[in-house]
């Protein structure tokens, strides 16, 4: 009997989708249409949303939700998570709310991710600005989304496809992945009924099974994947370019342009000469 190999393509962005789809169940009430999901290296964001970005056939439209795998390896699973809901939050005030200009986070905004279980922070940690134009965010504790999350993990739920290159932050050092952790079917295809995810997993009853997901939450990604060599990506150095300054012998006006420039003062019918 030949064994079917899952296509990487389709086991990464079928893991995208299913998190999506178990998020909207557990915390958006099944309420957000279809998205398309992408991954793009845009810098210093792990993430963005796009209204109405794709459309087939010239007719159906559908909102983008991005996300950014060069911060993967390096972020705690639950951070991930962060990301894709917080867009997902984004979804729902775009079909249901009044979002404000592009890229500022309102207070309708900011009070549907507190209902959801995410407070919505500027610094990303406690004490930090509610609404703004850039914004972060920290789980709640025992909120709904860490429970939603945790439920997601007992399920068997794992990321196997991480960007090797991964981006360079400010005061970080690079991290040497050295944790283990059980072995889960790498063919797995989670394509079973969310609800009875949820339903088949009582978080109250099983304190061991709760702490072992809280901990894999709070592992960047890289722990996760035994003998995974990460690469970082060195920022890119601009070199300014060499102006030269000129002045007019006449008139004594100033210009900078590139070496061995010709050029002439019009007013003084002087050429340029180098300071």
């Amino acid at each position: 009997m030949k064994v079917t190999e899952i296509k990487p393509t389709d086991e990464f962005y079928g893991r995208l989708q299913h998190a999506f789809d178990y998020f909207n169940m557990q915390l958006f009430e099944n309420s957000l249409p279809h998205c398309l999901i992408t991954v793009q290296r845009e810098k210093n964001t792990m993430g963005f949303f796009s209204a109405a970005r794709w459309s087939k056939d010239g007719n159906s439209e559908v909102h983008e939700i991005a996300l950014n795998p060069a911060y993967f390896a390096r972020r705690k699973v639950i951070e991930v998570f962060q990301t894709l809901v917080h867009e997902q939050c984004h979804v729902w005030q775009h079909e249901y709310g009044n979002p404000s200009r592009t890229g500022y986070h309102n207070r309708e905004w900011a009070e549907k991710m507190e209902s959801i279980g995410l407070m919505p922070s500027s610094t990303g940690e406690p004490g930090g600005e509610k609404i703004g134009q850039k914004m972060s965010d920290y789980p709640i504790e025992a909120g709904r989304f860490k429970q939603a999350c945790i439920r997601l993990i007992m399920s068997g739920y794992q990321f196997n496809w991480v960007d090797r290159r991964v981006a360079r932050q400010i005061g970080d050092e690079m991290e040497h992945p050295t944790g283990e952790m059980d072995d889960i079917d790498a063919e797995e295809t989670y394509d079973e009924d969310l609800s009875d995810t949820t339903d088949s997993v009582e978080i109250t009853e099983a304190p061991l099974a709760v702490r072992a997901a809280e901990n894999v939450l709070s592992l960047p990604m890289s722990k996760l994947i035994p003998n995974l060599a990460l690469q970082l990506i060195s920022p890119s150095i601009t070199v300014a370019k060499a102006k030269t300054k000129y002045y007019c012998p006449g008139c004594g006006v100033n210009v900078w342009g590139k070496p061995s420039l010709a050029i002439r003062c019009e007013e003084c019918e002087l050429s340029f000469i180098p300071a």
